[in-house]
């Protein structure tokens, strides 16, 4: 009888293993070229696929043994995933319930408020404080400033720009983040409103080299404020917005058929000449929000029409490569929702999330993503968790 069943199980293995069709292997791309998606996963779904092949054959011949009659087979045990989605703590700032949180150790203070790039952050109080913090730099410091708009921190955490209405004037102002950095001065900008037709006039952005970007109903300059004697400023194009600074590039829409965001206008991504000329270098996907990985690689967004009213938290976020039109779809956790504006990345491969509780009972908890595996996993150990 064993004889018997060996032949059968040799014969079963051979015909499904003769029945696989095994894909060519992926052409090697050239060093600095994007890489297709398609190309990561095809290996291990291809070993999954022949295992559960082979598995399937080995419950039918077995369940054939002892007087002959076939068997039933047993009931499939629970699923168990083994991930690679690290659970270690977060290893940047981020705010949960109000506490905020930098190198895993509690802020005095209650919080609302937070932007972190490449290890430099910002975050507000509700007294309507600003504060920041950063390598090389003890504890929080408070920005000396009456500020109405948010600060804005380039992609590389370099420098914070905002404007200061602490004089009754609007002053456009920041400074270098570096331990050993200076503030900006203020902007050679005469008469600057503090708002136009009911819109606040904002930083929009401030880019790596320390351009500022200001904005407003019709407002539209650059400040170069670390360029020269810092007095030089540009406007930019009258009908096109810039909304946020990236890894990618700079985040901007065509007004060009009047006043629009990026929910119902599709962006793209732009550089910024010295005199002011923006010049697309890539397209974007409509959003509601969106964060760009540190090395411009990755963007995760809540798509437009998602987010608004009193949403608070969304079920979904979609991901994708920039460049590309493939997405991956990261789920929070059963019954859990990613908290609206609470979404970090660490590093290009990875993003941490706040999420909240469907039923509305319960604290808040954080999960880490991977965008490339399209999964999420709630961190435990946190003072979130």
């Amino acid at each position: 009888m064993t004889t018997e069943l060996e032949d059968m199980l040799a014969r079963e293995l051979h015909e499904v293993a003769d029945g696989v069709h095994v894909p060519p292997m992926p052409s090697v791309v050239p060093a600095g070229e994007p890489r297709p998606r398609a190309d990561r996963r095809w290996q291990p779904l291809l070993v999954a696929a022949v295992v559960a092949l082979v598995v399937g054959v080995m419950v039918v011949v077995l369940g054939r043994a002892g007087d002959g009659e076939p068997q039933p087979a047993p009931s499939p045990s629970p699923t168990v995933t083994d991930t690679a989605v690290p659970v270690s703590a977060p290893t940047v700032p981020y705010i949960v319930d109000n506490r905020l949180y930098v190198d895993g150790t509690q802020v005095p203070g209650e919080w609302w408020g937070l932007e972190s790039r490449q290890g430099v952050w910002l975050a507000t109080q509700f007294d309507g404080s600003w504060w920041w913090g950063g390598p090389g730099i003890e504890g929080a410091m408070r920005i000396e400033a009456q500020i109405e708009q948010a600060p804005t921190i380039s992609p590389n955490g370099r420098y914070v720009a905002f404007i200061d209405v602490s004089s009754g004037e609007a002053r456009l102002t920041g400074f270098d983040t570096q331990p050993a950095g200076e503030g900006f001065g203020v902007a050679p900008i005469d008469a600057l409103p503090t708002s136009e037709e009911g819109v606040a006039l904002g930083v929009a952005a401030v880019t790596d080299e320390g351009d500022v970007i200001v904005q407003g109903a019709r407002t539209r300059l650059m400040w170069r404020a670390q360029f020269g004697d810092q007095q030089t400023v540009v406007d930019l194009p009258a009908d096109q917005l810039v909304l946020q600074a990236t890894p990618a590039g700079l985040v901007v829409v065509d007004e060009s058929d009047g006043p629009t965001d990026a929910a119902s206008t599709e962006p793209y991504l732009a550089a910024v000449s010295g005199d002011g000329r923006l010049t697309q270098v890539g397209t974007l996907p409509t959003y509601d929000e969106l964060v760009v990985s540190p090395g411009g690689t990755w963007l995760v967004r809540a798509p437009a029409g998602t987010i608004g009213g009193e949403v608070t938290a969304v079920g979904s976020l979609s991901a994708q490569e920039i460049g590309s039109d493939d997405e991956v779809v990261l789920e929070a956790p059963e019954s859990w929702g990613f908290a609206v504006s609470a979404w970090v990345w660490e590093d290009d491969e990875h993003l941490v999330a706040a999420v909240l509780p469907a039923d509305e009972a319960g604290d808040a908890q954080l999960v880490r993503c991977s965008v490339s595996l399209g999964e999420c996993r709630v961190l435990p150990g946190t003072p979130a968790a």
